[in-house]
């Protein structure tokens, strides 16, 4: 898996390419790296993700529980349908509001306005 960063404004798109799989700490470690440098707005972007286990799905929701720990906020962007789906099964579409559209996306993530659902809420 890669990670490519693109800034917007306020906000940091992650590009995600490959799988997220169990064992991979590269989103925990470049989330907690951006954290570290005072952004707390950041977009997932899946577009050219073709496969994401349990594991990967709990390194999402630890990631979004990071970033509500520092008041802000993570938006999931071009999800697959098999990822949609997984979402919808275990109920994290009451916490993730996906997004097909960069511009909607980031103006979610811009907003100041706090999601009112959150795992742990």
């Amino acid at each position: 898996m890669t990670i490519d960063e693109r800034p917007r404004g306020d906000v940091v798109l992650l590009d995600l390419h490959g799988k997220i799989t169990g064992g991979d700490r590269l989103i925990i470690d470049t989330i907690d790296s951006l954290v570290t440098r005072g952004v707390h707005r950041i977009v997932l972007n899946f577009a050219d993700v073709s496969y994401m286990d349990s594991v990967g799905l709990s390194t999402i929701v630890r990631s979004h529980l990071r970033l509500r720990q520092h008041g802000g906020q993570l938006v999931l962007l071009n999800l697959p349908a098999r990822i949609a789906d997984l979402l919808s099964v275990t109920g994290l579409t009451k916490v993730f509001e996906p997004f097909n559209d960069e511009s909607a996306a980031i103006r979610r993530c811009s907003s100041t306005t706090r999601p009112t659902a959150g795992a742990g809420d």
